[in-house]
Formats: C-alpha cells, sequence, structure tokens
C-alpha cells in the first residue's frame, strides 16, 4: 500500500509539471493574441481613414473588417480560454498540494500501523478439553442426525412421488370408467326412449335377428376400441396405494423424531458450550490472579496480564500475554529477552498449578536461558511448590541441583556402558 501511494505521488507530480507548462504555453498564446489584437485594430483604423477615398473598394474593405472582426473574437475566445484553463490550473494545482499532503499523512500513519503489526503475535490456548470435546461429539452426533433426517425426507420424498403417480393413474381410470359408464347410459337411454321400453323387457321381447346389425357392429367396435385405449388396469392398485400412505406415515413419525432428536443435541450442545465457558472463564479469572503473584515473586515487581482478544466468544479467543518487567513498559512477551520470556512461561505454569494443582511436574531445561539472579528466583518458587507438587527437573546448572533433594546423573565409566548414579543430597548417600 506505501508502494502504490509513492506511485501515487510521483503520478501526482508529474501531472503538476505538465499543467505548469501548459499554463505556461496558454499565457505565451495569449500575449501573442493581445499582439495580434493591437495589430488588427491599426489596421482598422487606417481602413478607416482611408475610407472616403477608397469607397469603390467599400465592400471588399467591409468583408476585410468583418474578418478581422471573427478573428478578433475567436482571439478574445482563445484568450479567455487560457485564463480559465490558467485559473483551473492554478485550482488542481492547490489541491494537488492538499492530496499530497494528505498522502504524506496515511503514508505516515501506514507506517505506524505497519510497525505496530511487525511487533504484534497471536498466541492460541484451548481449555478444557473434556468439555470441547463432548461439545464436538455432540455436534457430530447433530449431523449424523442431520444426514438420517436427509435421507428420510429424500425416501418421504420419493414415496410421495409413487403416491402422486398411484393416485395420477387411479384418477385416470376413474376418468375412463365414469366415460364409457355415461356412454353406456346414453345408450340405454337412447334405447328406451326409442322404444318406450325399459332395455331389460326390449331384451326379453327382442327376437332373434339374423346377419350382422351394422350400427351394433360398429358402435361395438367403438367400445372395444375405447376399452384398448384405457390400457391394462392395475388390480393391485387400491393396496399399493394403501401401503405407500402407511409408509408415507412411517417416513414422517421417523423424520419428527429426526428433528427432536436433532433439537435435542443442539440444546444440549448449547448447555455444554455454556457450561464450558462459565468454568473456563472461572479457571481463567483464577489464573489471571495468580499470574500476576507469580510474576510480581519472581521479577521482584513490575506488572503482567492475560487477556482473551475477544471476550464474546472465550472458549475460540486467543490469549495474548503481556508482560512488564520492573522498570520497562508493558509489551507483548515475543519483545523480552529469552531469560525474561523463560520467568513469563514459568510464572503462568506456576499460576495454572495453584488453580489447579498437580501431584507431578516435569521441566526440562527451564533454567538454561537464565542468569544466576534469575535462577535463585527460579529454585526459591521451586521450593515454595515442592511441599504440594513432585517435580522432576533436567538440568546441568549447579545452582538448581544444589536445591534438590535427590539427584540422579548417567555416567559412562567404561565406553559403551552407562550407569545411573543417585545421590540424596541430605543424606549424601549413594544409590
Amino acid at each position: 500500500q506505501v508502494e502504490q501511494l509513492s506511485r501515487r505521488l510521483g503520478e501526482v507530480d508529474e501531472r503538476l509539471v505538465t499543467l505548469h507548462t501548459e499554463l505556461e504555453g496558454h499565457e505565451l498564446e495569449r500575449v501573442g493574441l493581445d499582439e495580434q489584437l493591437g495589430a488588427e485594430r491599426a489596421h482598422l483604423a487606417e481602413l478607416e481613414a482611408q475610407q472616403e477615398a477608397a469607397r469603390e473598394q467599400r465592400v471588399q474593405w467591409q468583408v476585410e473588417a468583418a474578418q478581422v472582426e471573427a478573428r478578433l473574437a475567436a482571439a478574445r475566445e482563445r484568450a479567455a480560454r487560457a485564463a480559465a484553463d490558467a485559473g483551473q490550473a492554478r485550482r488542481q494545482g492547490i489541491a494537488l498540494a492538499e492530496e499530497m499532503a494528505t498522502l504524506d499523512r496515511e503514508t505516515a500513519a501506514l507506517e505506524t500501523q505497519a510497525s505496530q503489526w511487525e511487533d504484534a503475535v497471536q498466541e492460541r490456548r484451548h481449555a478444557l478439553g473434556a468439555l470441547q470435546a463432548a461439545a464436538e461429539g455432540a455436534g457430530t452426533e447433530v449431523q449424523e442426525a442431520d444426514g438420517r433426517l436427509v435421507e428420510a425426507e429424500a425416501a418421504l420424498d420419493e414415496a410421495r412421488k409413487g403416491l402422486d403417480a398411484l393416485g395420477a393413474d387411479e384418477h385416470k381410470l376413474e376418468l375412463e370408467r365414469t366415460e364409457i359408464l355415461g356412454r353406456k347410459r346414453g345408450l340405454v337411454d337412447r334405447v328406451e326412449t326409442e322404444w318406450r321400453k325399459p332395455l331389460d323387457q326390449l331384451l326379453a321381447e327382442a327376437p332373434e335377428v339374423a346377419g350382422d346389425i351394422p350400427w351394433l357392429r360398429q358402435e361395438n367396435e367403438r367400445l372395444r376400441t375405447a376399452i384398448d385405449a384405457v390400457g391394462p388396469v392395475n388390480a393391485l392398485a387400491v393396496e399399493e396405494h394403501a401401503e405407500e400412505v402407511k409408509r408415507l406415515e412411517f417416513l414422517s413419525t421417523q423424520r419428527d423424531d429426526l428433528l427432536a432428536a436433532r433439537q435435542s443435541l443442539q440444546q444440549a450442545a448449547r448447555e455444554i458450550d455454556q457450561t464450558a465457558k462459565a468454568m473456563f472463564l472461572e479457571s481463567f479469572g483464577k489464573v489471571r490472579e495468580n499470574f500476576r503473584t507469580v510474576f510480581q515473586t519472581l521479577f521482584g515487581g513490575g506488572e503482567c496480564d492475560v487477556r482473551l482478544a475477544n471476550e464474546d466468544d472465550p472458549l475460540g479467543s486467543e490469549i495474548e500475554i503481556h508482560a512488564a518487567p520492573h522498570g520497562k513498559r508493558t509489551q507483548r512477551i515475543h519483545l523480552l529477552s529469552s531469560g525474561e520470556r523463560t520467568l513469563v512461561a514459568v510464572s503462568l505454569l506456576f499460576a495454572i498449578f495453584l488453580a489447579k494443582p498437580s501431584p507431578f511436574c516435569l521441566l526440562d531445561e527451564v533454567d538454561a536461558p537464565l542468569d544466576d539472579s534469575n535462577v535463585g528466583r527460579y529454585v526459591r518458587l521451586l521450593a515454595e511448590f515442592k511441599d504440594q507438587t513432585q517435580f522432576v527437573v533436567i538440568t546441568h546448572n549447579p545452582r538448581t541441583m544444589q536445591a534438590a533433594d535427590a539427584v540422579y546423573g548417567v555416567t559412562m565409566q567404561e565406553p559403551g556402558v552407562s550407569t545411573i548414579v543417585g545421590v540424596r543430597l541430605g543424606q549424601v548417600e549413594a544409590v
């Protein structure tokens, strides 16, 4: 972004130089036009003086005068435009100067911000693992329930489609049956109307007719064609429809059960998150107070703090550690020396011990970057906690070894053969 501003500043400078050049050119043009205007006016006066002596050329001179006036108007217009351009150039120059000042201020602000960003580092710490694992498990169950719900809804959609298809077939058959029955009733009514007798009586009284009746044959063919057009009838359609209805009810019940299970799991996840948040904030507050106490003990004063980067989401928030040893300003721990960073880490470790004591702790060469005075503070802190916690310390520092109750070492008296030697300093006895 700074490079873009620098390029923008260069473009502004080039534009300013161009405007100055154009302004000088317009000024020279205006001077030339003024001189030309004076010459034309003198010429016009000379023409007026010779007007009486050259009346025969009156028309010609009038034309020339009109041409001169036209050139004069054009010159005046160019001069006005040049003056307007000059004013605009001056205004643009002022605006560009203001923009350059703004860009300078923005550049300074960006450089300051970039410096702050270079000093920033993010550290993240996840707490309350068991509760978070439970929350993740609940989330997994919710996802599985969602998957089963999707499958159930898909099956329900398939059942609905099958039910709709059966309903459509049933409706189509019913319509065709109604149409055939209607044609049959119409035929019976027509026969009974013609003969003024019921069809059953007519059939009983009708004599046998030899040969074919064309009309009956045509009607018979038409009815057969209509029946063939209907196609085969599914005799199990009603039973299949009933089965699909039962399956639809079963899938609907399953879907409702899955929805209820999902809501229950979501509620459980929310309750777990709330419980985890409350427990984390309680533990975080204790660790925060203990951290300040232990820090001041190790450093002999100073200030420190642990903060949540996002207080609205404590479980997912980063944890910032700020420390200010005695005589220094508060800053991020990555700006401290290696020894100071070690003491800050030890302070935080023992602050956690005070909040939730542990019966066992392993420290691997923690005192390596410490000078003698800080090693003394480190040893005194271990002595304060050794009644509550057993410490196994890996070290090469003699002062740390002197403070131990028992020292274990590995020696190699013979090449390739290691021997473990232990000494209880209180009894000065080899184990």
